[in-house]
């Protein structure tokens, strides 16, 4: 049978749920109301069996760590910012007991990363005022939610209740389109990568960038084997959203592109492999351990050609407004950009749409690459 009693020394949940059947008392339970507690002892004496050995065994035994590692010891998944959250929770809260870990445990680590700060940069993470976004902090929910589903699912610990289950989205922004780079400012900065003593492929590396809307990580990822430089397209494979996508090589691209073929690495097959001026002195090993060179060499072309508040993110959004200028459809953006929310759109189609599209890619884009290389 179920005990309930109000505690007078001052807790916030002061309702107490003691629950013994079978000779087996449960550990107690606590909440804010009578009605929280009379609704949850209900709901354990209709299933006993089940809640004593949620609340009684492997939840007690084991930590949110220990639920973390195991799950990260078995991601396979594509998103690369996920390892970074999912260390986030555990540093904050691995030490507590999973039977501990609870909806309210979730809404206090939302909280408390709603008042801290962001950090911005790729590779090179810097500290900034600007507080963290809804959309970010409904990202750290949903890694806690994904958790507990893969727990769930898998059997693991006897876990039966998703934490994350009852806590809503926060409203996202959906303007963060980011900005477009202006003709004026586009020349010079392009002029400025081209004069990169920090890493010499930053010119093309902009130029693919803007032409193709690819992303960062689909650019430096990119190997030689996928550039199909007769045919003009390249291939981006494991893209953030699973799928691989072909787009196409616009002529002036499609050009430099041949030209630093000729010129290319033997033994990196990457189009852009780390090739600053200091590692070109390192053994291969060393190099693939040296820091990417694309965050200095940004920031430094950015100074010189007097953009500010542009992120290589922003290249995309660009690629994107060129296209939408030039009368493209949001049919033909989400293909190129490989938007699997795209309407209508399907994964089967992606590279059809993209491919037709090629003619009005050179209208909006084939002058937006120009610049004097050197």
């Amino acid at each position: 049978m179920a005990s309930i009693r109000k505690l007078t020394d001052g807790r916030n949940k002061p309702w107490q749920v003691r629950i013994t059947r079978k000779g087996q008392t449960l550990p107690p339970e606590y909440f804010r109301t009578k009605r929280e507690a009379s609704a949850f002892a209900a709901k354990v004496e209709a299933d006993f069996d089940l809640w004593s050995k949620v609340l009684g065994g492997e939840l007690r035994r084991h930590t949110f760590a220990d639920l973390v590692d195991r799950y990260m010891s078995v991601y396979q998944g594509k998103d690369d910012s996920l390892p970074a959250r999912m260390a986030w929770w555990k540093d904050e809260y691995g030490d507590r007991s999973l039977s501990d870990f609870t909806d309210d445990t979730l809404r206090d680590g939302l909280a408390r990363l709603a008042e801290g700060t962001a950090k911005q940069g790729g590779h090179k993470v810097t500290e900034t005022e600007r507080k963290l976004s809804p959309a970010t902090l409904n990202r750290y929910k949903t890694a806690v939610g994904t958790l507990y589903k893969a727990a769930i699912d898998a059997g693991w610990y006897g876990i039966k209740i998703n934490p994350a289950a009852g806590i809503r989205q926060r409203k996202e922004n959906n303007s963060r389109f980011g900005r477009c780079l202006e003709d004026g400012e586009r020349e010079r900065l392009l002029d400025a990568c081209d004069r990169s003593a920090t890493w010499p492929d930053l010119g093309l590396f902009v130029r693919l960038a803007l032409a193709t809307g690819a992303r960062r990580g689909e650019l430096l990822k990119l190997e030689w084997r996928d550039a199909d430089l007769k045919g003009g397209s390249i291939l981006l494979r494991a893209t953030k959203n699973g799928d691989d996508r072909r787009v196409p090589l616009l002529g002036e691209v499609r050009t430099l592109l041949a030209e630093r073929a000729k010129v290319r690495r033997l033994d990196d097959p990457r189009v852009f492999a780390w090739s600053t001026r200091k590692q070109e002195k390192m053994q291969p090993a060393e190099r693939e351990l040296s820091a990417q060179p694309v965050d200095d060499a940004w920031a430094s072309a950015k100074a010189a050609a007097g953009v500010e508040n542009l992120r290589i993110h922003d290249l995309r959004h660009s690629c994107g407004s060129y296209l939408a200028k030039a009368g493209a459809s949001a049919f033909q953006i989400a293909a190129i950009l490989g938007h699997r929310s795209g309407p209508g759109l399907t994964a089967r189609y992606v590279h059809l749409v993209a491919e037709d599209s090629r003619d009005l890619m050179e209208s909006a884009l084939g002058g937006i690459t120009g610049g004097t290389q050197v």
